[in-house]
């Protein structure tokens, strides 16, 4: 049984994470193109670049943390990679007496440490999820309770940046990632001392080969076409997800209310920390796959209503809000659908994989973060008016199609309960 206290503990981690990732989510496109002026494609362009390192960079740790977790447990890992991810913070949101060419460095340098630095530890941290237990529906309790550890997160630190004393500007930016950065680290010390972990696979001989770890991991997404299912659906769903957050600042730019966007910017958070109990209400009466598809149709709805009442702030808004509620569900879901690919996946090879199968699902959600800036840099150049409307509504649409054409697995087959 995993106990109360381990998955408050648990949830915390999530919370010192998102102090940092929210600031990357919310507020780092915007910095890039509104207060260093990058050119869209570049703004667009290092998330793209730091993404790719993401894609190289996330697998190997999940192989490195795989192979370690006999001897070195998982949450070690989130106390390494804490104080270097708040480090890295403050780098990205800094502005240095630099322009052209060698800006345009210095932003890719520091996303890039920023990124690196975030997964070392957040990776194995997702992966705990499924060494704390080997109950489904502790899997989806302790993913609700992360998620709500996350919203708290994203909480603190809208009101942070919309508090700073440093008005507008850089400064409001830099001081604001100074102080999450800080803050995060007494979070992520109560996970290493609060959890244990009582899933512990046989260990994994492996020799971590870069050659041989991508052929390992293209052995894996061959082998299962749950995990094939899972992926494309957190892609999707993962890149509708993140354009609400993404367009947030720019959205009430758009409607005439720049300033209210700051204030806003807690939706996403406050929405994720209030909702996260009902939509685990809603899986235990439907399921997960259920809940998710009625999430993904929420989500889309709410958005073309949006669209059709544009430019109104009131109706706009509340829409907006309902969305990102929708999107909390989507969220919940499909992380929650991961421990069941694990056990899928383990009872059919020797070894551990659940890291890397973490590590894969990320780096999916990483792909559907890469891709939202790119696509709102399309629908900021060649949209009326500069929206973010079409690339909202299109994205939104796109991931209700992949959830009801690829349907994810929900129950592992190795207990007989396969469901396509």
């Amino acid at each position: 049984m995993v106990t109360r206290s381990e998955r408050f503990s648990y949830a915390a981690g999530d919370t010192g994470f998102n102090l940092i990732w929210a600031s990357i989510e919310l507020y780092l496109l915007y910095f890039y193109i509104e207060v260093l002026a990058l050119p869209l494609e570049i703004a667009s362009g290092v998330f793209l670049v730091g993404a790719a390192l993401d894609w190289l960079a996330d697998p190997v740790i999940g192989a490195l943390a795989d192979r370690a977790s006999t001897r070195a447990p998982l949450r070690a890992w989130v106390l390494f990679g804490g104080p270097v991810a708040g480090i890295a913070l403050a780098l990205a949101f800094a502005q240095p007496a630099l322009v052209g060419n060698w800006l345009t460095a210095y932003v890719v340098a520091t996303h890039l440490l920023l990124r690196l630095c975030y997964s070392l530890g957040n990776i194995p941290y997702a992966a705990l999820t499924a060494r704390l237990t080997d109950d489904a529906e502790e899997h989806v309790r302790l993913t609700g309770l992360r998620m709500q550890g996350a919203a708290l997160g994203g909480i603190l630190a809208a009101i942070v940046y919309a508090n700073v004393p440093a008005g507008e500007g850089p400064q409001r930016f830099w001081m604001g990632a100074m102080i999450l950065g800080v803050a995060a680290q007494p979070f992520l010390l109560l996970t290493f001392l609060g959890v244990r972990e009582r899933i512990v696979p046989s260990r994994d001989i492996a020799e971590i080969r870069p050659f041989g770890q991508i052929r390992a991991y293209g052995t894996l997404l061959s082998q299962s076409a749950a995990l094939r299912r899972l992926m494309i659906v957190i892609v999707t769903a993962g890149l509708s997800v993140t354009m609400l957050s993404k367009t947030l600042l720019f959205l009430f730019a758009e409607l005439g209310h720049a300033e209210l966007g700051y204030r806003a910017a807690i939706a996403p958070s406050l929405a994720l920390l209030v909702s996260i109990p009902a939509w685990v209400w809603i899986e235990k009466k439907w399921g997960r796959v259920p809940t998710l598809w009625a999430a993904l149709a929420m989500n889309a709805l709410a958005l073309v209503m949006a669209w059709l009442l544009y430019p109104g702030l009131v109706p706009v808004a509340i829409l907006f809000v309902v969305a990102i509620i929708a999107s909390c569900g989507m969220s919940v879901m499909f992380w929650s659908l991961v421990p069941a690919v694990i056990q899928d996946v383990e009872a059919t090879r020797e070894g551990g994989c659940a890291v890397r199968i973490y590590a894969l699902a990320t780096t999916a959600r990483k792909l559907g973060q890469a891709l939202a800036p790119q696509v709102i840099a399309l629908s900021l150049a060649f949209s009326a008016n500069r929206s973010v409307m079409p690339a909202l509504v299109g994205s939104a649409l796109v991931a209700l199609a992949v959830g009801l054409l690829y349907r994810p697995v929900e129950r592992s087959s190795a207990i007989g309960q396969a469901v396509f």
